[in-house]
């Protein structure tokens, strides 16, 4: 016959069962990570800075509740742009020209989110868009052949999935039919409503020492607990594990590398992990410029 538990002992059962539950993940036998990396001296007074200007901010409230796409100014390339090599060039070459005429300007467009709201813009010119991506002459040649030209035979107003702050919104774009391709070449129409002038990365030289903005960042989907993080430093340093600064709303990335300068060609990447004390929730995620740096996934 079984014993059974003492009154006591079952209470003490029941309450460690349900303290436990908060650090578990269905599907996940892991409790909360113990190799968190936190930010210290001047790079965590940078990072409490940042965390504290975002909440309140009129970025928090754009991301909360505007338009904030990524990328900003999204264009799409015809998939066939792969196998009509002149074309390709052409456009590369910004070699375009115009056979249409474009819509009438003004009007505004809908950004329609996941969650069932929208939100109406002003819509950009196209004749802009044309005269700056497309047509805009260029001193040399960046791409062979040279001497091919490609035609806007039509231009119309269209919709794309766009990543937001806000999930996968459906948005207005131009698309540009060119001669001899199956596709339109593609842009989006509308402006976003993020603040200006907020810089994309913070530069290594207004850090501290070992110390690399983050440009970018990834959900790792084996730990809600971790984030993986693109630095590239300018001395090309290796990466080491990243740094976070926690509050209720925000975490901030802290990009560290070894800060001994080495052998990379331009524009090398170093990825780095994130790791973090508790799952990030709805918590955003910001750079040392104070940028968002993760955005959330559709639907």
């Amino acid at each position: 016959m079984l014993r059974r538990l003492p009154t006591a002992a079952l209470l003490l059962a029941v309450l460690l069962a349900v303290l436990l539950s908060g650090f578990l993940v269905p599907g996940d036998t892991s409790f909360a990570p113990t190799d968190v990396v936190f930010p210290t001296g001047a790079a965590l007074e940078r990072a409490r800075q940042v965390a504290a200007a975002w909440t309140g901010s009129e970025s928090e409230r754009i991301w909360r509740t505007g338009y904030y796409p990524f990328p900003p100014q999204q264009s799409w390339l015809p998939a066939d742009f792969g196998s009509n090599r002149g074309a390709f060039a052409a456009f590369l070459g910004n070699r375009v020209d115009l056979g249409t005429d474009f819509p009438a300007p003004g009007g505004l467009g809908t950004v329609s989110f996941p969650d069932g709201r929208t939100s109406f813009l002003p819509l950009t010119d196209p004749r802009s868009h044309h005269e700056q991506y497309l047509a805009r002459p260029r001193d040399t040649c960046t791409s062979e052949p040279c001497d091919t030209r490609i035609t806007v035979t039509a231009v119309r107003l269209a919709t794309r999935p766009q990543t937001t702050s806000r999930g996968t919104a459906t948005v207005p774009v131009w698309e540009f039919d060119l001669a001899g391709l199956q596709e339109p070449y593609a842009i989006v129409a509308v402006d976003s409503q993020e603040p200006t002038g907020l810089r994309y990365t913070e530069d290594d030289e207004n850090l501290p020492p070992g110390v690399s903005d983050v440009s970018y960042a990834y959900r790792d989907y084996d730990s809600p607990w971790r984030l993986e993080g693109d630095q590239a430093p300018r001395n090309c340093a290796e990466s080491l594990p990243g740094a976070v600064y926690e509050t209720a709303d925000v975490l901030v990335l802290v990009g560290r590398t070894t800060g001994r300068p080495g052998d990379c060609e331009a524009r090398t990447g170093r990825h780095s992990r994130f790791t973090f004390t508790r799952p990030l929730g709805d918590r955003v995620v910001l750079n040392l410029a104070g940028r968002p740096v993760l955005f959330p996934a559709g639907p």
